[in-house]
């Protein structure tokens, strides 16, 4: 059975059901935290029990847990879920240096236990079908290659903005690094930088890289930020052709998603592709649930690229002033 520790806002409202639909049972979703009297009234009536944390961590028949806790706090509760002999779903990033997920790999290893990190966005089809139309086009440079994911302010107190918890670049710079990397771009190539404007609450940064491929010049820029307009997307253009996804990180469940091509001199853009509804965080935590089933899968899954995503963005999570 899958238990989770921390009692995030995304977990009550989006993963939780989730949960309880891979244990098959509409038994409530055991959750541990530290403060569980201070549980919000409203998580209980979404079916889930809100317990001690240590009560998840010893229950016998908890063979998995979820970890939705603050990031800062990722490492220590994959940790001690490890210690504990339980497997882990743990949401993005796995932790906030490469030396942490390094270790969560080997205790992984050593216990025969296996750590996945749960990062939606690529388990969508939509994903998938703009990656084929990326990879079938014959581009000429240069090539730009952009990811951007911009939210509106939140609340001094979000940890999104804390540093312990890596601020914006631990949560929408892991989104834009990601797709970056999974569009060509390497890790170790990407420059890092940080804007904190304090006074006008806004907390960003901004990835770039660039390399040859056949020829051609591709740049790789990814922007983020905390406190500016919605914006949500990743995108491909030379100067024949613009390949557009929308919404790319946080898919809607309930509406079909769509490629866009746009070519100058064209009077609408054009649609290239088209996905069903899909709700990538299902998609994504079954396929977490069919490594914690596979005997033959131990230690932290897909461990050296994700700590070559880590370590890049290792400067901005963790020398950002308080």
């Amino acid at each position: 059975m899958i238990a989770a520790i921390g009692n995030s806002e995304y977990l009550s409202r989006r993963t939780a059901p989730l949960l309880r639909e891979l244990n098959g049972t509409d038994a409530p979703l055991l959750v541990g935290t530290d403060h569980p009297n201070g549980a919000r009234a409203a998580a209980r009536a979404e079916g889930v029990e809100i317990i001690d944390r240590d009560a998840v961590l010893s229950a016998p028949d908890v063979d998995a847990v979820y970890v939705s806790s603050a990031t800062g706090r990722h490492f220590d509760d994959c940790s001690a879920a490890l210690a504990a002999g339980k497997h882990v779903l743990v949401e993005k990033p796995v932790c906030l240096t490469a030396a942490e997920a390094r270790a969560l790999d080997s205790m992984a290893r050593a216990r025969d236990l296996t750590v996945f990190e749960c990062l939606s966005y690529p388990y969508h089809p939509a994903w998938t079908a703009f990656l084929a139309e990326v990879r079938a086009a014959a581009w000429s440079g240069p090539v730009s290659v952009s990811a951007v994911f911009r939210i509106p302010g939140r609340e001094p107190t979000d940890f999104r903005r804390h540093p312990r918890h890596g601020r914006a670049a631990a949560d929408l710079g892991t989104y834009c690094l990601d797709a970056l990397v999974r569009l060509g771009a390497a890790a170790e190539d990407l420059r890092i930088g940080v804007v904190l404007l304090e006074d006008l609450e806004a907390d960003g940064g901004v990835a770039v890289a660039s390399r040859p491929v056949d020829g051609h010049t591709f740049t790789y820029t990814g922007t983020w930020t905390i406190g500016d307009t919605y914006a949500n997307a990743v995108v491909v253009a030379d100067r024949r052709r613009r390949l557009e996804l929308l919404r790319v990180f946080s898919p809607p469940v309930d509406a079909p998603r769509q490629v866009v091509e746009r070519r100058p001199g064209a009077p609408e853009p054009a649609v290239v592709a088209t996905s069903e509804p899909v709700n990538a965080t299902r998609a994504c935590l079954t396929a977490g649930a069919r490594h914690l089933r596979d005997t033959g899968t131990a230690g932290l899954v897909g461990c050296p690229a994700l700590v070559r995503r880590i370590a890049a963005l290792e400067g901005a999570t963790a020398a950002l002033p308080a």
